[in-house]
């Protein structure tokens, strides 16, 4: 079977952390016996041009190993002109997969990540004859910033797929009752075997939260960095560790000044091979999101043996089914998150159980579903 993935982001030369969940999948389904073409058409924005480097990265790629083909352009993108540059976008596929199609022969079915290459779909799907489906994972529709043209094209990217998925139970509801187009429930995939639950690394003497996210408003730690400081403000032996970069780093860092907190951290970015020793050093994993579709960051800290909390925030709902793997908190409520981060702390969680129920979203389990969707449709 030959598969060729659509994604709106994918690691490239420029942006090395971009798409990082489509990357996941495809080195899953990398493990079965099939042909695995990555295809994308990227735009960069300006900030990252002014980068020598990054110029002479631009247009065309393609990088082939194992069997997976990524066969990728990346363009400059206009600020501002979200329709023009997607009908660059578009222009540009087209082109493109004609090169691919000679090159590589064509694939059976194409898995779109979002609809924004939905139009390219449905003109492939008529003019070859090749069947594709979706993976929707955007916020943009959860947080109303989905403009008109959007909307419509996602709608007529849903209708005429193949097979649609959401990837959380929450967002599902969501994306069936708002386009009235049947959507199915597949999670992201996640790497377990890269996560794995040690007890030999964590210092007993301190006690430690962690939360790894994006550092921007929706991930919202500023509401956590205050939950924690109504419980935890003077207590030596607890602390707060946050992984991640982004537009607030300053503005959370002075908010921990202001407020005197000696016992938080802010980490800045870590390599997703370390994040595992820095679970592994924690107790409990804090997830502060306003909007999440699904989670990544829960999966790993569970298949460490963390227990969560989180905010009912879309894709949490899906994953913290029990109180025997965390609780749940209301979304922007520092007193609701502070009290079930004091409750975590002193509860006795079974950490082997958190750990084996991650291996649910495991490589090997999500890929054979993912595979079984494949074969039905061609």
């Amino acid at each position: 079977m030959h598969v060729l993935i659509f994604s709106r982001t994918y690691p490239n030369a420029i942006i090395a952390k971009s798409g990082s969940f489509v990357k996941s999948q495809v080195e899953a389904l990398s493990h079965h016996n099939i042909k695995i073409g990555v295809f994308g058409v990227y735009g960069i924005s300006f900030k990252y041009l002014l980068n020598l480097q990054n110029i002479l990265n631009l247009f065309s790629y393609c990088f082939k190993y194992d069997n997976i083909t990524e066969f990728g352009f990346l363009y400059p993108s206009i600020p501002f002109l979200k329709r023009f540059n997607l009908f660059i976008r578009e222009q540009i596929a087209k082109i493109r997969f004609t090169k691919y199609l000679k090159k590589y022969g064509p694939p059976d079915i194409i898995h779109l990540h979002t609809f924004e290459m939905g139009n390219v779909a449905s003109w492939i799907k008529t003019k070859f004859n090749i069947p594709y489906m979706v993976t929707e994972h955007t916020s943009l529709f959860s947080t109303n910033s989905a403009l008109n043209f959007e909307i419509k094209l996602a709608f007529r990217t849903y209708k005429n797929s193949a097979f649609n998925i959401a990837v959380s139970k929450q967002f599902t509801n969501f994306l069936n009752k708002k386009f009235n187009v049947k959507f199915n429930y597949l999670p992201n995939f996640v790497n377990t075997s890269s996560f794995v639950h040690s007890s030999l690394i964590k210092n007993k003497k301190i006690k430690r939260f962690i939360n790894v996210a994006y550092l921007d408003k929706n991930k919202n730690q500023a509401v956590l960095i205050k939950a924690f400081n109504k419980n935890f403000k003077n207590d030596k032996n607890v602390k707060l560790d946050i992984i991640g970069n982004g537009p607030e780093f300053d503005n959370l860092k002075k908010l921990i000044i202001d407020l005197e907190l000696k016992n938080v951290n802010l980490l800045g970015y870590i390599a997703n091979n370390k994040l595992s020793e820095y679970y592994n050093n924690s107790d409990v994993f804090v997830l502060s999101s306003n909007i999440e579709t699904f989670g990544v960051v829960l999966i790993e800290a569970m298949s460490c043996g963390l227990p969560l909390v989180s905010t009912r925030s879309g894709g949490p709902e899906s994953i913290i089914e029990n109180n025997k793997l965390g609780y749940l908190c209301k979304i922007d409520e520092q007193e609701d998150l502070s009290n079930l981060m004091l409750k975590a702390m002193s509860v006795n969680f079974d950490k082997n159980y958190i750990s084996n129920y991650a291996n649910k979203y495991s490589y090997k389990k999500m890929s054979k579903k993912l595979l079984n969707i494949y074969l039905k449709i061609v």
